[in-house]
């Protein structure tokens, strides 16, 4: 994100598109509590009927993420389509972005930020986990085949008629990709892709799907949005609600027939029927996102759309935090299974302060001298690279 207003040659940018802000900053804001209270809570609150709905609830995060991520690239590339068809800087950038995110997801992963433990310790199951997919995976790599589907296609229509193809096809085989163990015919970073036999939390099936429908539904908005009809980003958008009503309603009654199409069958990991009722509870949030924007407006200082704006760095910042093991335990091992509600809660309030604090910090340094911003990013840097290659815990 540039820290400016203009576009290439000085013209204004289109203002962001607030709801889909809100949607991201929403679902950051929730992984946060989901995170604290998975790792903190005593185990008997996890295993309470209460906690059920709540991870219900929180089942629609990650969904909401992803969803937004497809919007988000939808907006991103109207605006900057031309650029997008050729091998010029402006592509080169969002690649170096998006193999940026790939990185950062994988650094996440490391089996302990330690050269000696990574060469000389860590067992075949750290790598294992280390290559997992996790989010900030499946959303670098959905997005890097939009990408290369565009540079072939060359064409956004034809982009995302593929990218829904792809993604129904995505969701149709899921159940049939789960029933077979690819780390015995594939490589294990490829095989961490495919589903979660070896740790993997959000491999590209289902949760590519997610990604792409969210990128379809950002064009048809665009599209919307560029006729000169009054009222037809609404006509579009109520029109999506209704969609997602249907599609919730069929969700329900095919529900009961999948198990006698599929094989190896899991409602809450694989099902189509599970997949498509998420989607439409995340469209209907996102209607009601759009109503409060149209209605009641979002203010410049709101900090869930801070945390949307951010949520590559409220998301990697409370990772490191809650899981982070650079000198001793983490911190989810020394409070693992010891909190009660009113602990975990204040914990993920005391938490969500301090992201949106990181949030607006780094906001404003990006608003200052690009030195400055560069200063500390290189300083970082340097700093993760000392405690990788000297540091050695107990």
């Amino acid at each position: 994100m540039m820290a400016d207003s203009t576009g290439h040659h000085g013209s204004p940018r289109p203002p962001r598109i607030q709801f889909i802000d809100l949607l991201r900053g929403w679902a950051v804001i929730v992984m946060v509590q989901t995170h604290v209270f998975n790792a903190t809570a005593r185990p008997e609150i996890l295993a309470s009927p209460l906690f059920d709905v709540i991870r219900f609830i929180d089942g629609l995060v990650a969904p909401s993420f992803l969803f937004a991520s497809g919007m988000a690239y939808a907006v991103t590339t109207r605006r900057k389509i031309a650029d997008y068809l050729t091998f010029g800087r402006p592509l080169l950038r969002q690649l170096g972005r998006l193999l940026l995110i790939l990185g950062i997801g994988y650094l996440l992963h490391v089996p302990r930020f330690e050269f000696h433990h990574v060469m000389y310790v860590a067992g075949e199951e750290a790598w294992l986990r280390f290559f997992q997919a996790d989010v900030l995976h499946c959303i670098a790599v959905s997005l890097l085949v939009l990408q290369v589907l565009l540079l072939i296609l060359r064409s956004e229509r034809l982009l995302y008629r593929a990218a829904a193809v792809l993604a129904l096809g995505i969701v149709a085989v899921t159940p049939v990709v789960w029933g077979i163990d690819f780390l015995s015919i594939l490589p294990a970073p490829v095989a961490a892709y495919m589903n979660s036999h070896h740790y993997s939390l959000f491999p590209l099936f289902p949760w590519a799907a997610f990604l792409l429908l969210g990128a379809v539904t950002g064009h048809l908005f665009m599209n919307a949005r560029a006729r000169a009809e009054e009222g037809a980003e609404g006509h579009f958008m109520r029109g999506l609600a209704a969609a997602a009503v249907g599609v919730l309603l069929l969700s329900l009654a095919s529900a009961p027939f999948e198990r006698l199409l599929y094989p190896v069958y899991d409602y809450w990991r694989t099902a189509p029927s599970f997949v498509f009722l998420r989607l439409a509870l995340v469209a209907l949030i996102l209607y009601g996102l759009f109503l409060y924007e149209k209605r009641r407006g979002v203010s410049a200082r709101s900090l869930v759309t801070l945390a949307g704006r951010e949520s590559l760095l409220v998301y990697v910042a409370h990772l490191m935090l809650i899981y982070g093991q650079f000198v001793g335990p983490s911190l989810a091992e020394r409070t693992r299974g010891t909190f009660g509600y009113l602990e975990s809660s204040a914990f993920t309030v005391a938490l969500v302060a301090l992201m949106f604090g990181a949030a607006l910090g780094w906001e404003r340094l990006k608003k200052g001298p690009p030195r400055i911003k560069q200063g500390i990013q290189a300083a970082f840097v340097v700093a993760l690279v000392l405690v990788f290659f000297f540091h050695r815990g107990a």
